[in-house]
């Protein structure tokens, strides 16, 4: 679907209010101090100074908002120039309204944790296997705190690209009258790819968060929250929200990057691009089947741009060693695997490169002895939880090494990245399953 209503002569609405901006003022009198010129920048030029005058109040950029909620095809979205974390912090307030007690998975950013913080929320960690739960473990576990717990906020898909079936999930959280907030971040891209049901909004859930830099081509800090069209969420509760956590004085740079990349994006070209990346990355899963565990894929990787490598002859970190070494820069690795993700910037040229590089890979480990899979569910625990996070947050504390604070409630938060989940929250007990994951010598705040 190519936009239509979004620009005017070949320009960007947002492109036309700064550039119609008083163009016959000679002196400015008032901030910014660069007043739109260079300066003695040697990174920037005049232009992009330029960009950064005037503030948008956002009513002025209501009608750009509300053309990208016609290509999104949702009630309303929103753009943030706070990224996809200002987003989970707007969620956790509007939660605040009328729940107390909030499920969420063991994969959730740690910044749901500084919503929970702000708002007062309870977190409810979902029993699970995996560090995302399987739609019948997330039913299961709203089964049995029903009435207790009364919302779900569900990190969806994981870092590494794993999903679960959001439309058993939401259709349940419907029949249950349970609000149902998804932080999509990671699966962005996923409108483009042309597959149905794989994104949060072709299902009935109430709120929807996309962080636009890791997919869609924009610049860092861009992200967009929607409501779908089921929503039960108003505009009203999310624009009293959004004054929380709104600069006065938003980026005209970052507005006129999510304007743009939201066109190209749903522009033929772009959308061709998006699923020739992914026709690609299943030539190159093809590939990798030829080799059995010696070099392989995590099948439960559903995202069509990723691929987590991992081996019985190699760790994650050798095989990520070995990519580096021959020029490509990868996502991130660990004892487990190696995890490479493609997109739309990606050319055939990428593509064949990385097999290349992949083969290379092969012929280096196959000789080597098969050795034990690493443990995936090393982050896998069951929490603790002696109080709210926010009390434990704003308590009494002090600083113990962590070997001396085992049975203590923490005050801290600690998380692995990437990619920034959560290993130890405040409100919860510090327990042997951090003491045998977290170096003893850690400095943590606890409760007195």
């Amino acid at each position: 679907m190519e936009p239509k209503a979004s620009y005017t002569n070949g320009k960007l609405s947002t492109y036309e209010m700064i550039a119609s901006h008083s163009p016959e003022i000679k002196l400015r009198l008032l901030t910014p101090a660069h007043q739109g010129y260079r300066g003695a920048s040697e990174y920037f030029d005049d232009r992009i100074y330029a960009y950064d005058l005037p503030f948008f109040e956002r009513n002025k950029f209501d009608s750009v908002e509300k053309y990208i909620s016609e290509l999104y095809q949702t009630k309303r979205t929103f753009c943030l120039t706070g990224g996809a974390t200002q987003g989970i912090l707007i969620a956790c307030t509007i939660l605040a309204r009328k729940h107390r007690k909030i499920a969420i998975g063991l994969n959730i950013h740690i910044s749901v944790i500084h919503g929970f913080i702000l708002a007062g929320l309870e977190p409810f960690f979902i029993p699970s296997r995996s560090l995302i739960p399987t739609d019948e473990e997330i039913i299961q576990a709203l089964e049995t705190t029903a009435g207790e717990v009364t919302a779900l906020f569900l990190t969806h898909p994981s870092y590494d690209g794993i999903t679960t079936d959001l439309g058993k999930i939401a259709k349940y959280c419907r029949d249950k009258n349970i609000e149902f907030i998804v932080d999509e971040a990671h699966g962005t891209h996923f409108p483009f790819l042309g597959e149905d049901n794989l994104s949060a909004l072709s299902v009935e859930c109430d709120l929807v968060v996309h962080s636009l830099h890791k997919f869609v081509g924009s610049l860092v800090q861009t992200a967009l929250l929607h409501l779908p069209e089921a929503s039960r969420i108003t505009e009203e509760e999310v624009l009293t929200a959004l004054s929380l956590f709104d600069t006065t004085s938003r980026s005209n740079l970052l507005l006129l990057s999510i304007e743009e990349a939201i066109r190209l994006a749903f522009g033929d070209e772009r959308n061709s691009l998006f699923q020739k990346a992914a026709r690609n990355c299943q030539e190159l899963r093809c590939l990798l089947d030829n080799w059995g565990n010696i070099l392989t894929y995590d099948s439960q990787v559903s995202d069509p741009l990723k691929l987590f490598l991992y081996s019985d002859r190699a760790t994650g970190d050798e095989i990520g060693d070995l990519i580096a070494e021959r020029g490509i820069d990868y996502e991130y690795s660990n004892q487990r695997g190696a995890l490479l993700i493609f997109s739309f910037q990606n050319i055939d040229e990428d593509f064949a490169y990385v097999a290349k590089v992949l083969e290379e890979i092969y012929q280096i480990i196959a000789g080597k002895e098969q050795a034990k899979v690493f443990e995936q569910n090393q982050l896998i625990r069951t929490p603790v939880i002696g109080c709210s996070p926010r009390e434990a947050f704003f308590g009494k504390k002090k600083k113990l090494l962590l070997e001396q604070a085992k049975g203590m409630i923490s005050c801290s938060c600690i998380k692995q990245v990437p990619p920034g989940i959560p290993i130890l929250i405040p409100g919860e007990e510090i327990t042997d399953w951090h003491l045998q994951r977290i170096k003893p010598d850690t400095l943590v705040e606890v409760m007195i």
